[in-house]
């Protein structure tokens, strides 16, 4: 539990550090500049600073099973255990109801192997912080999504 307290300081102090990180966001590791893709398109690969690797999700823990169908969704929250997860839905419904804090895993329809992430911000209600796209058979980080 303590741990997850420290994950969600650190998630605040990521938030409010956004503007800071935004200015360094065209180099890569070397310090080098890079081109990334404009607004409203996916960056492909692991993102090593993204959200995800940050706060050790490199991997979901999340069984097969409860990634929601494709074309429906399903709020969920980082720090509850698997069996204490609200059922999955109708994605225009459950938009509007996920808490500050937790995620939308979005199954798109015409991607049976992926779920998209959509992490929202713990202290801005209905503000989406990130998007991350996962494999659902292994769990693995994919990339991050830009534009949301």
């Amino acid at each position: 539990m303590r741990a997850l307290k420290l994950l969600f300081a650190a998630f605040g102090v990521c938030c409010l550090m956004a503007s800071v990180s935004l200015a360094d966001e065209g180099k890569n590791e070397s310090g080098k500049g890079k081109k990334h893709p404009p607004s409203g398109q996916q960056q492909q690969g692991g993102d090593q600073n993204s959200y995800f690797h940050q706060h050790g999700y490199t991997k979901l823990d999340i069984p097969k099973g409860h990634y929601p169908p494709p074309g429906e969704c399903r709020i969920w929250h980082p720090d509850r255990p698997t069996g204490q997860q609200p059922p999955p839905g109708k994605c225009q419904e459950l938009r509007t109801q996920v808490p500050p804090g937790a995620w939308l895993i979005t199954h798109p329809p015409d991607d049976p192997k992926h779920v998209h992430i959509n992490v929202y911000d713990e202290r801005r209600p209905n503000t989406v912080q990130v998007v991350g796209e996962f494999d659902i058979n292994s769990g693995a980080f994919v990339r991050v999504v830009l534009g949301r």
